[in-house]
């Protein structure tokens, strides 16, 4: 802790929204998730308030008071943001000094404040007991220029108000009968607070959102949900390749200023040392570049910077207040770049990596509750069937899937040709991670495992790549001609590595090969016959019993990155169980797949990119469309880190005019960042939360037309996850039989819309509390649920 300066304060808590003078209609809050966000004064049992002069809370009244922003760093923890943009914190001595120099110097090891993952200095200090029984002794409440876990405050009910705890010392805060402040190791001496509203705090730093208006919600928690579908981002990606080969986080209790940094080992060099990001967006290496971010944002985020933080929780949260109403978060790992890449902090198994963004996942979506008025209150939620994600996305938040995109998925792995895994192994793996909340499915991403062959790379990316999966199985990728294949893999160089031919790293999942050449892994590989190219490893008889164990957890699979053998494979395999449950998530499979995917019921989530592009492919996609299934359109972002987003379009005649109207009726301004402020025309897809300006270049480009699809891609995703859980298709389609008047008894009034589904199945609509059916001899029967949601009435009428 740099700069503590003893003065004076105290403080306490913060509230939803920065309220007006305290008034008859702003009463006391009551409860301590409410104080998040909000500007209070703090007052005593002896009616006193707390000042920021002599550490003392002998303020008579409101006026004379200090003003304090709280601000929620978890669940009922907060930092008491003084006026003067300082911390309310404790400073204990020797150990005070030697606990805040510890987190001082750790570097970042203390992510996200949990002892977790913390190293040295860090995890000692907060592992000692001594800790608390020290911490009241002596103690001293002074302001300091930066939080830290000395100001990081956990607030409790109390009887007639709040108790502050500080949790790194075991200690509550006191106040004696001349107003000096201080801590105490015992809960009985400490002092009771309450807080009133106020006005006149500093103001905390934070990424503006910059959409107002209506955030639209569903007619029912069970009707049709309509907004936007992202099959494939990598929310979790800073935990990626051992947590330090990108910069930046999602979130820090801390804030943005935290959040949104550079990596603290290439800011000495100017960005010099970050090879990374000089490699892949093409950086001058003697210039570098700023790796500051907040407040300046000078270089970073950028559409084709791969290397720093792009899905910042603020600029999530603009795309939700978009239109953003489902999305599958694939946790990612590779051993083999974990391994090599120099700095990490993190363990480099696979499913070790998974586990920890799991645990991430959650922990955002604790943090957003935090700021939003406490449990299950925030706008982010994670979903495990779609009964749930449907009732999320009706009421106006964003449903999240968890998904899995590692090269060796339950530790399956491969060496010299031999599998080091079994099917025991398997069935326990994924056994732990649908009881870990994955609902969402590849089974391979670089390289070759043992249950498939690996589409592969393509170009100089390609080679390098293959010297990876030389490093993980012992074998480079057999890759054969395949001339007469209606369906092939990447195309391989074949000129040999001493001919001149460029080295530059370009195109999809380039960081992967970055990560490789940077750490010298990459070496020459083998020279193919001329393509096109087939990767000869199919879906192994490992493979299959694992897509067999996902069919019967109801999970749904995506064939991307699987080899054309594999894909072809696994696409007969669920042909033939009928399974529904299917996605390609972001073009990483091939025009002979997406076809079959919709005739499964499956969805297609194209990767974005440019929106030109996009455009092109949502043309080609509707002409695949299968019309027995309903059909709706997302999106596969692969934000951050693993492709470039939307380019910049510049003064076209398309281009988008700000403000404009987006999903809902929202008006969607140009987003601030601290001192920088996007544009979509000028920026692109710089970070996650302009996906709402790139739809409106896309409407700008092809109309309505597109945008109305697109509307309607989570519900299309949800109808796709029903069938694959073992809802029943529509029985209005020309291949499914009618409902029968004996299928009809099986719906009763006091039923659940869950319930009516696994009765009856999927309806042909889902309008004004009512499910529609087709039932024999040309008639339908109309289920109608009441204001509980509830079987109110079940009526069969003839068809019109």
């Amino acid at each position: 802790m740099r700069g503590v300066r003893t003065a004076v304060i105290a403080a306490l808590v913060a509230a939803l929204v920065s309220p007006g003078p305290p008034t008859s209609a702003q009463p006391a809050p009551t409860d301590r998730y409410a104080l998040a966000g909000g500007c209070f004064t703090a007052q005593t049992p002896d009616g006193n308030y707390l000042t920021r002069t002599e550490n003392t809370a002998t303020a008579t009244s409101r006026a004379e008071a200090e003003p304090w922003h709280l601000q929620a760093t978890d669940l009922g923890r907060y930092l008491l943001f003084g006026t003067e943009r300082d911390f309310l914190a404790a400073s204990d001595g020797e150990l005070g000094r030697a606990l805040g120099g510890a987190l001082d110097n750790s570097a970042g090891a203390m992510v996200d404040g949990l002892t977790k993952g913390t190293t040295g200095d860090v995890a000692d200090k907060l592992a000692e007991g001594p800790l608390g029984t020290a911490s009241g002794r002596g103690a001293r409440i002074v302001t300091a220029a930066e939080p830290s876990e000395l100001a990081d405050w956990r607030i409790t009910d109390a009887p007639g108000g709040f108790h502050l705890i500080l949790p790194a010392l075991d200690a509550w805060l006191t106040v004696d009968d001349d107003g000096a402040l201080s801590l105490t190791p015992h809960e009985a001496d400490a002092t009771t607070i309450t807080f009133h509203r106020a006005t006149g705090c500093a103001p905390w730093p934070e990424a503006d959102v910059n959409v107002t208006g209506p955030v639209a919600t569903g007619e029912t928690p069970y009707g049709e949900v309509r907004g936007f579908l992202d099959g494939h981002l990598h929310g979790m990606a800073f935990e990626f390749v051992g947590g330090r080969a990108r910069c930046g986080r999602p979130w820090h209790r801390f804030g943005v200023t935290e959040a949104l940094r550079g990596c603290k080992e290439h800011e000495a060099s100017g960005g010099r040392t970050h090879v990374l990001e000089t490699v892949l967006s093409g950086r001058d290496p003697i210039a570098g570049h700023d790796t500051r971010g907040w407040p300046t944002f000078h270089d970073w985020p950028a559409h084709d910077s791969l290397t720093y933080e792009q899905v910042y929780y603020r600029w999530l949260e603009r795309a939700w207040r978009g239109g953003l109403r489902m999305v599958t978060n694939l946790l990612v790992e590779n051993h083999a770049l974990c391994e090599q890449y120099p700095f990490k902090r993190n363990d480099c198994n696979e499913m070790d990596s998974a586990v920890l963004q799991a645990k991430r996942v959650r922990q955002l979506e604790r943090y957003i509750d935090a700021q939003h008025g406490g449990p299950g209150e925030g706008w982010l939620r994670v979903v495990d069937d779609p009964f749930e994600a449907r009732r999320v996305a009706n009421a106006g938040k964003l449903a999240l899937v968890l998904g899995i995109e590692l090269s060796v998925p339950f530790d399956c792995g491969l060496r010299v040709g031999m599998p080091t895994c079994d099917r025991t192994q398997i069935d326990r793996a994924v056994d732990e991670l649908y009881d870990l909340g994955v609902r969402q499915m590849e089974l391979v991403n670089k390289f070759d495992n043992a249950l498939t062959g690996v589409k592969g790379d393509a170009g100089t990316t390609g080679v390098i790549v293959n010297s990876g999966n030389a490093y993980a199985t012992g074998e480079f990728w057999q890759m054969r001609n395949c001339e007469h294949a209606h369906a092939h893999d990447h195309t391989q160089h074949n000129i040999p590595d001493d001919s001149g031919a460029p080295k530059e790293l370009t195109g999809r999942d380039s960081i992967f090969g970055a990560i490789l050449a940077a750490t010298g892994t990459s070496g020459a590989a083998p020279l193919y016959p001329e393509g096109p190219h087939c990767n000869v490893r199919g879906l192994s008889e490992l493979g299959e019993h694992a897509l067999n164990r996902l069919i019967e957890r109801g999970m749904v699979f995506d064939p991307d990155h699987m080899s054309a053998k594999a894909a072809d494979q696994a696409l007969d395999l669920l042909e033939r169980k009928g399974y529904s449950g299917v996605i390609s998530s972001h073009s990483w499979a091939d025009k002979t797949v997406y076809p079959r995917v919709y005739e499964l019921g499956g969805v297609v989530t194209p990767y974005a990119g440019d929106s030109e592009d996009f455009v092109a492919k949502w043309r080609e996609h509707r002409e695949w469309a299968d019309d027995r299934f309903y059909f709706g359109f997302g999106y596969g972002s692969d934000t951050n880190g693993f492709g470039a987003q939307g380019a910049p379009r510049g003064d076209t005649p398309t281009k988008v005019e700000y403000p404009f109207t987006g999903f809902g009726g929202a008006t969607i301004h140009r987003q601030v960042s601290g001192e920088r402020t996007f544009d979509v025309n000028i920026d692109g897809v710089a970070h996650y939360g302009l996906y709402p300006d790139w739809i409106e270049d896309l409407r700008m480009q092809a109309g309505d037309q597109i945008v109305e699809d697109m509307v309607r891609g989570p519900e299309a995703y949800l109808q796709m996850w029903e069938r694959a859980i073992g809802i029943a298709p529509d029985s209005c389609r020309d291949d499914v039989g009618d409902l029968t008047d004996s299928d009809a008894t099986r719906v009763a009034p006091g039923m659940t819309p869950p319930e009516v589904l696994r009765a009856l199945g999927q309806p042909a609509s889902r309008d004004n509390r009512t499910f529609t059916y087709c039932l024999a001899r040309d008639r339908s029967l109309r289920v109608r649920f009441d204001r509980h949601d509830r079987v109110a009435q079940v009526r069969s009428s003839r068809a019109r």
